[in-house]
């Protein structure tokens, strides 16, 4: 029983080399377009991830790719436009691109300008979002200023001890630092431009 667990345990501690190969980092260079390249850089600082997390969770996998292949074939692009970009990606992420592109023939550059479109669509959502959380910051503001308006005008109507001024200065006081709060959650328009 005893040498049973050893056992086990020794098998679960082994190295599987393979594995070690796949997670190693590779530097490749790809002909971009700046708009791909500009959109890959800000949706990982949208997402808080870095960039070749990002672009190793789009590369490897595989369904996509290979439906993504099956668009690249009739992909056009203005390739004067485009700019090398070396990029630092899992081995895995470059062994499964230089696989579908070599073995579907088709430039591994479209393959990773048509994956990394793939986030356009989120991003556009998000920033449709974010263009309402918009509306709502300048209506919130408003409402913040005219609170502070009637604090303001009607400072010295009631006694500084009355507990409905208490009462009052408080949400007064309360609403502008929620406001500032929120404010500082509120990105910045040019985060979601691409």
């Amino acid at each position: 029983m005893r040498n049973r667990k050893k056992n086990q345990k020794k098998l679960q501690l082994q190295v599987d080399p393979n594995e070690l190969i796949a997670k190693q980092s590779a530097r490749t260079t790809f002909k971009l377009s700046e708009k791909t390249s500009n959109l890959l850089k800000v949706a990982a600082k949208h997402l808080g991830i870095k960039q070749k997390t990002l672009l190793d969770q789009l590369l490897e996998d595989k369904k996509a790719l290979n439906i993504l292949a099956d668009d690249a074939i009739t992909y056009a692009r203005n390739d004067h436009k485009c700019r090398p970009k070396t990029m630092v990606l899992s081995q895995k992420a470059l062994d499964q691109i230089e696989t579908v592109s070599s073995y579907r023939e088709i430039p591994r550059d479209y393959l990773v300008e048509l994956s990394v479109a793939r986030l356009a669509s989120y991003f556009n959502s998000s920033a449709k979002t974010h263009e309402k959380r918009g509306l709502l910051m300048e209506e919130l503001d408003r409402h913040n200023s005219q609170l502070i308006d009637l604090f303001n005008r009607n400072e010295r109507m009631l006694h500084k001890d009355d507990a409905f001024w208490v009462r009052f200065k408080t949400l007064t006081e309360i609403t502008h630092k929620q406001v500032e709060k929120i404010r500082k959650t509120f990105k910045d328009k040019s985060e979601f431009e691409y």
